[in-house]
């Protein structure tokens, strides 16, 4: 009874923390469920397999050494399988990411094997209790030690980095680095195995220590050589980000100039149109008339410049000049606006919600039919929320994203143009940035699209 506690013990020990490191390296918004439910779940799913692999481990015949580690270690393998398929389920997003967050997991866990392997064959000068149990009680003691030690460093130097750098890589740039990390771990993986398999034995101690401490240290270093292609590409990811809004700031300034200047040049022929229309009237004595002329051109010259939609002026400016280019393509615009001053930086809402906008106008104008486009801003708890809905023909879902009647990340949906266009990662990188997030949601049968943003306007930059 005291060898099946030891070795459920031991196995929930190793599992649910790699477990729940996988789970902790994405937002909340990337899950399916809410993050405590599939906590709980792994946990349940972990204490279920520790005691199926300790009924295994017990009723194997351990005199049979070689097909009973055999056995133990091909259970570990399907408990590890049946994890990876449940986290690439329950996590939506790219499966690249995926799979570059589970292999620097796996790293962790084989490392932690080896190392605890290699202490308790220095100290016992051998491993005569693997050949019983796996779980012995210096084997756990040494797991129990470890992962007190290092799990708490792992996320805090790891895992929350990972999650923060993650949202900023794009897969499609990280095709060669994502094939050298996952070779090297996988190699790692299989090395690991294989030595504890065959050399694992109290009577070749020192040829399992010279075999293991160079595989240690060479993992160590595809460990560094992963964090270094992943915060490599984040920061490029960066630079290349920063550089699209400076671009995107400049292009929106400059198609503003235009506009204002085409504004300008129809105002001066519609006055000068009015003056010599007046002039005529006042020549010819027509008074009663040029009253008649004054009252209708002041009815129904409404300037979209002056209108006012919120107490925030760069919101108010954004909404002015959209909607006017919205109105300008026959979109009906229907605008909900309660907005004061908020702590973002002007130029981070002009290209965030210039993103939305353009989005949304574009996509109507390939619905001839039906053209709306709906807006609604406020604030709400130390939020600025935005919901930009519009009517839409379709959209093209990356096959990597199963289509769901919820918001789904800004991954999920693939760009009409040629250079695959970066709006909606736009948004969302903005989003994250103030503490946020943003979602999208495309409705086939009511053939609408609608962006969701939230901020956190309390938030210090």
């Amino acid at each position: 009874m005291i060898d099946f506690l030891q070795n459920t013990a031991g196995f929930c020990i190793q599992l649910f923390p790699c477990a729940l490191m996988l789970f902790l390296s994405f937002q909340q918004e990337d899950y399916r469920f809410r993050r405590k439910t599939i906590f709980i779940g792994m946990l349940v799913f972990s204490v279920i397999s520790a005691i199926l692999f300790s009924l295994v481990v017990c009723l194997r015949d351990v005199d049979r050494y070689p097909k009973y580690i055999i056995h133990a270690n091909s259970f570990m393998s399907a408990a590890i399988l049946l994890v990876l398929a449940a986290y690439i389920w329950l996590v939506r997003e790219s499966l690249m990411k995926k799979l570059m967050v589970f292999f620097i997991v796996l790293f962790y866990a084989e490392t932690e094997f080896l190392l605890v392997n290699l202490i308790h064959t220095c100290l016992y000068h051998g491993m005569p209790s693997t050949a019983l149990y796996p779980y012995s009680t210096s084997f756990l003691l040494l797991y129990a030690v470890t992962t007190a030690l290092f799990l708490p460093l792992m996320i805090a130097a790891v895992i929350r980095p990972v999650r923060e750098y993650i949202q900023m890589i794009e897969p499609k740039d990280m095709k060669h680095e994502f094939l050298t990390a996952t070779l090297s771990t996988v190699l790692y993986f299989a090395l690991t195995i294989y030595s504890d398999t065959v050399f694992g034995k109290a009577d070749i101690f020192n040829l399992y220590v010279r075999l293991n401490l160079p595989l240690l240290l060479f993992m160590m270093f595809n460990q560094v050589l992963i964090y270094w292609m992943i915060f490599k590409e984040s920061v490029r990811r960066e630079i290349d980000n920063e550089r699209w809004r400076a671009m995107e700031i400049q292009q929106l300034q400059y198609e503003k100039i235009v506009s204002d200047m085409e504004s300008t040049r129809r105002m001066r022929h519609d006055l000068h149109h009015h003056y010599n229309s007046l002039s005529d009237m006042l020549n010819r004595g027509q008074i009663d008339e040029v009253k008649d002329y004054l009252s209708k051109a002041v009815n129904t010259t409404v300037s979209r410049d002056n209108e006012i939609y919120c107490k925030n002026m760069t919101v108010n400016g954004l909404l002015q000049y959209y909607i006017g280019l919205a109105r300008d393509e026959n979109i009906k615009c229907e605008v909900q606006a309660e907005c004061g001053e908020v702590s973002i930086e002007p130029s981070d809402l002009t290209v965030m919600f210039g993103n939305a906008m353009e989005n949304a106008i574009n996509a109507c104008r390939k619905y001839p039919e039906n053209r709306w486009i709906n807006i609604k801003i406020g604030t709400i708890h130390n939020s600025l929320a935005i919901e930009i809905s519009n009517s839409c023909k379709g959209v093209r879902l990356n096959r990597h994203f199963l289509t769901e009647d919820g918001f789904s990340p800004a991954e999920a949906f693939l760009s009409d143009r040629s250079d695959g266009g970066h709006g909606l990662r736009s948004i969302a990188h903005t989003a994250h940035k103030y503490g946020g997030s943003a979602s999208f949601r495309y409705n086939a049968d009511k053939e609408k699209f609608t962006s969701r943003i939230r901020l956190n306007t309390s938030m210090d930059i």
